[in-house]
């Protein structure tokens, strides 16, 4: 499939750490965090692989999933990999708090007597979200798999159970997406090392290190080949043994040159996963195009490339005692992500045992009751036709437009003309709004509501298809 020029309107709007947009074509620059925005020429972008339009509709209906976040880590209540190791290999840089000698006997303490994937599903479900992306091994490189490749694996602890198949039976029992991330980075894997660091030297900025002959190009070290050999290995198993997989979500960005296609063969082990996974959806954190742009800790603003936001229902990636997102908040976040055309990757995680935290369950019912009520307006909707603005923004289906007021209650809402009549106008969050509609404007007037939900939702009726208007 050929994806979209985004936007460079777009990238000035949204700047956040770890971030990854893909462009195909060139355009002018308008901010100066270039190494989130990864450019291919349309040669490059068009040569690479992709998923159709057929296997990326589920994807931009669902609009919200469960990211699980968990591992080693959480036994000292860090956030993954970079609160516990204290190796990083380069690329990366600094080192973390725990010794190497300490952190990798936690697997010695993994038993998750509380473990329970269906109760995991039936949360997911309850909660309104429509697939799960949960870490089959991250930068530590413990495998949550029982991989026929590693010793340091969860088969290997006194669980002794294959913590990812069980995750994935039950998503497919539940008739769940089921989506596997997968770090390619490994700070443990002797082989690993993207970067020969004999053969470079660090640099203040990215991509963080440049070769000593000359030129920002750096090269693996001769031992990386064996890791990239193990990686396709590694990587045939979770596209072979676990079902039908939904989603590949890699985690490497490209970050200016920091991690780049090469070190992983990327467009040999994405065009094996979709051979493997007929129909899968792969991200763009392998350093090629991919299908969906990957905004991290911020709702992306609209672009017509599919994108997901994932974001912390806490203050971290995995559990923590830290304060959760309001109600209010995480129902403003997901709808911005609707509006925009996004989807919305909601990260959490269960404590050491393998039960979730009440209160977080709580809050994720919380917003699916919400979505009962109001997901007709969010699932299999597209963004538009008014873009967000402060007061919130539109989705749009078929002849309807909902729109969204999450932002402070105004009076009344302008709108740009749209070559479209309106038939009929309806509060479904209660109240009455009335509308003027001219060659100029759409104008609605909201004095006589008050807002006793978290947003305030109209529903417009035209007379055409929004689309065939456009």
């Amino acid at each position: 499939m050929k994806q979209l020029t985004i936007s460079l309107f777009f990238f000035t709007m949204c700047i956040q750490l770890a971030a990854q947009w893909s462009v195909r074509g060139h355009g002018e620059e308008k901010n100066t965090a270039w190494y989130l925005f990864q450019k291919f020429t349309p040669e490059a972008w068009d040569a690479s692989n992709f998923a159709s339009s057929e296997d990326m509709r589920w994807f931009k209906e669902a609009r919200y999933g469960m990211f699980i976040h968990f591992g080693l880590s959480t036994y000292i209540g860090k956030d993954l990999s970079w609160g516990m190791c204290y190796t990083r290999k380069a690329p990366d840089q600094g080192h973390g708090p725990i010794a190497d000698s300490v952190w990798v006997k936690y697997p010695d303490y993994f038993r998750l007597p509380n473990f329970d994937a269906k109760e995991w599903v039936r949360i997911a479900q309850k909660a309104g979200m429509k697939y799960i992306v949960t870490i089959a091994k991250h930068h530590d490189g413990f495998h949550l798999w029982d991989t026929k490749y590693s010793d340091f694996k969860v088969t290997n602890t006194p669980f002794g159970r294959d913590y990812l198949k069980e995750i994935a039976d039950a998503c497919h029992e539940a008739g769940m997406k089921f989506g596997i991330y997968y770090s390619q980075r490994d700070w443990y894997h002797p082989d690993y090392a993207p970067v020969d660091t004999s053969a470079a030297e660090r640099v203040s900025g990215p991509p963080f290190y440049k070769s000593k002959t000359g030129g920002a190009a750096v090269k693996p070290a001769p031992r990386h080949q064996k890791y990239i050999d193990y990686q396709f290995n590694a990587v045939r198993e979770l596209c072979t043994n676990y079902g039908k997989v939904d989603i590949f979500w890699f985690d490497a960005c490209w970050w200016g040159g920091m991690f780049t296609a090469n070190m992983w063969d990327a467009e040999r082990l994405t065009r094996m996963i979709r051979t493997l996974q007929p129909g899968i959806i792969i991200n763009n954190r392998a350093s090629l195009p991919g299908d969906f742009d990957t905004p991290e800790q911020k709702i992306g603003m609209h672009q017509l490339r599919p994108w997901e936001s994932c974001v912390t229902l806490c203050d971290s990636w995995s559990w923590s005692n830290t304060p959760v997102k309001s109600k209010e908040k995480l129902i403003e976040m997901l709808t911005a992500t609707a509006c925009g055309n996004g989807n919305m990757l909601l990260s959490w995680g269960p404590k050491w045992e393998g039960m979730f935290d009440p209160a977080q369950v709580n809050r994720l019912e919380e917003v699916g009751a919400w979505l009962k009520d109001f997901g007709h307006t969010i699932y299999n909707t597209k963004g538009g036709p008014w873009k967000p603005e402060a007061w919130g923004g539109s989705t749009y289906r078929e002849n309807k437009v909902f729109v969204h007021i999450t932002g402070d209650q105004t009076r009344t809402i302008q709108l740009p003309a749209i070559d479209n009549k309106i038939r009929q106008i309806k509060t479904l969050t209660g109240g009455r709004a009335r509308f003027t509609q001219n060659k100029n404007a759409v104008q609605i007037d909201l004095s006589d509501i008050t807002k006793a939900h978290e947003s305030i939702i109209l529903e417009l009726d035209f007379e055409k298809n929004i689309a065939a208007a456009l």
